[in-house]
């Protein structure tokens, strides 16, 4: 009986063996398991950020346009807003009427502070955008973050001003710049910093009144100030063209 239970013992040993990983088998396998995780992952991690922004995008847009419609309910309209180089009218009308509805958590007049330092703002053309300043974009403005990390910056434009941002009028208007992702790179027009109008149309993007060529080819080939108006247009996703764009 002794002899036959060494047998049997020998013999589990040597299944036990033949079935088991050698060390070469289990390297080669963590192998490609790394590779196959060095291809992917970075693609999803992409893909993660790139929703998130999306989805940000959208509620910000919406946070905007729902502070501003209620606003109106206040009796206020976008030509009885901010002057275009009145310092007095900017502070007044954000505390009346627009931080009312909004959930702030900053908020800079003409200073530093509430958005980004000067330089670090690019446009898709790797150039600084225009009217920027050591206080932010523009030359009478109200900068502010709110509660979801977002950051604005609020500059009062004449009519002849909001062409250069896409938008046929004849009136004043404001203009907003919004970086979805706050601090957070790359800091870049149409890539995490969009624009935003309000005139007597409402609450628009950059671009709005510009041909659908038109849009594509500012976001694809020039500065990015219209790339709102694209992802708008895209069902608020961003365009695989416009995300892969250095």
């Amino acid at each position: 009986r002794s002899l036959v239970g060494s047998e049997m013992c020998i013999r589990d040993s040597i299944n036990m063996k033949r079935n088991a990983f050698t060390l070469a088998e289990v390297l080669i396998t963590l192998g490609i398991i790394g590779v196959v995780a060095a291809i992917t992952i970075p693609g999803l991690a992409t893909k993660i950020q790139r929703r998130q922004l999306e989805t940000q995008v959208k509620a910000d847009f919406a946070i905007i346009q729902q502070a501003i419609r209620a606003s109106q309910a206040d009796d206020i309209s976008y030509d009885m807003v901010i002057q275009d180089g009145n310092d007095a009218s900017i502070k007044e009308w954000f505390e009346t009427y627009l931080t009312q509805h909004l959930k702030v958590e900053q908020v800079c007049y003409n200073k530093p502070g509430c958005w980004h330092k000067m330089g670090e703002v690019k446009n898709l053309l790797g150039q600084p955008p225009r009217y920027e300043n050591a206080n932010g974009i523009g030359g009478n403005i109200v900068t502010f973050r709110i509660a979801n990390g977002s950051m604005f910056n609020v500059d009062g434009n004449t009519a002849a001003d909001m062409e250069s941002f896409g938008i046929t009028t004849d009136s004043d208007g404001l203009t907003f710049y919004f970086d979805a992702n706050g601090d957070k790179k790359p800091n870049r027009m149409g890539k995490d910093i969009f624009i935003m109008v309000w005139n007597e149309e409402g609450l628009v993007p950059a671009g709005h009144n510009k041909t659908q060529a038109e849009v594509n080819t500012n976001c694809l080939r020039g500065d990015g100030y219209y790339c709102l108006q694209m992802i708008a247009s895209n069902s608020w996703t961003i365009p695989d063209s416009l995300w892969k764009r250095k």
